[in-house]
């Protein structure tokens, strides 16, 4: 299992398509948050959203945000890795 950043942004979206969405997405959301498959997922100004995920892979992230019941976006994905090990790893490649 693999954790992804994944920012996406919308155009202006038809109210009532907006409406119509909103409810299915706030349930949609609320699922995944108490699954775990998501750890957070935040709006942004101007119709951004970002949200973390653990997934198997990217693919499986795009599939899923593909299929959410969202306004359709834009995602740019990102693997992320645990930070301190990234380092430790380092380290220990430098090291004799």
């Amino acid at each position: 299992m693999g954790k992804f950043l994944a920012i996406g942004h919308h155009g202006p979206v038809d109210p009532q398509l907006g409406l119509r969405i909103a409810d299915e997405a706030v349930g949609w959301i609320s699922e995944r948050l108490a699954d775990g498959t998501f750890d957070c997922l935040y709006s942004m100004a101007g119709g951004g959203r970002m949200l973390v995920a653990n997934v198997d892979s990217e693919e499986a992230l795009r599939a899923m945000l593909r299929d959410a019941p969202d306004a359709p976006r834009e995602w740019t994905v990102t693997e992320l890795f645990d930070g301190i090990e990234v380092i430790r790893q380092y380290v220990a490649s430098m090291r004799p």
